[in-house]
């Protein structure tokens, strides 16, 4: 092997076991809210990739403005400026807005849009477990139309699975 080869295949071994190590951190360490400390946000590196990719972007944009005099070549950095720091400002509106609450009665979650969603345990009409890819996913859907969709390996979802055996075996 080349010592370019070798090079590459550092990178990306320590990419992979950098994306598994926040992966774990995540998991075994959830970040709760100061303001309410049973809230569970996303992880921060979810804002630090947004705080990150948005310099990237806004550069972008400013070069394609100031850049060549050739539209052809302005235009897809343009196109790509935009994209980026779009992607940025989402992340960021996802850290700062997106919880979730387990309760022992119900489990709430706020939307990257701050909109609230409740479901009481006892309120469950129906509930669905699949796979995302590798994920394992949990949607619950609420007698009133309320839709919760959660990755159930990435929260303690014990007590809701609880819940929903209690309301199979009681027949609701």
């Amino acid at each position: 092997m080349t010592e370019e080869e070798l090079i590459r295949l550092g990178i990306g071994v320590f990419v992979l076991l950098m994306v598994t190590l926040i992966g774990w951190w995540s998991k075994h360490r959830p970040n709760r809210d100061r303001r309410n400390p049973e809230a569970i946000r996303q992880p921060k590196i979810i804002a630090v990739v947004g705080w990150v990719i948005a310099p990237i972007g806004l550069l972008l944009i400013l070069f394609s403005r100031s850049g060549s005099p050739d539209p052809d070549d302005r235009l897809p950095m343009l196109i790509c400026g935009i994209v980026l720091f779009l992607t940025a400002s989402l992340l960021v509106a996802i850290y700062a807005n997106w919880y979730v609450i387990i309760r022992d009665d119900e489990i709430i979650q706020r939307t990257a849009w701050r909109q609230l969603r409740t479901i009481r345990y006892d309120q469950i009409k129906k509930f669905r477990q699949y796979r995302n890819g590798k994920v394992p996913m949990l949607k619950l859907c609420g007698n009133d139309g309320t839709v919760i969709q959660l990755n159930s390996a990435a929260f303690e979802l014990s007590g809701v699975f609880a819940a929903l055996q209690r309301n199979q075996a009681n027949g609701s």
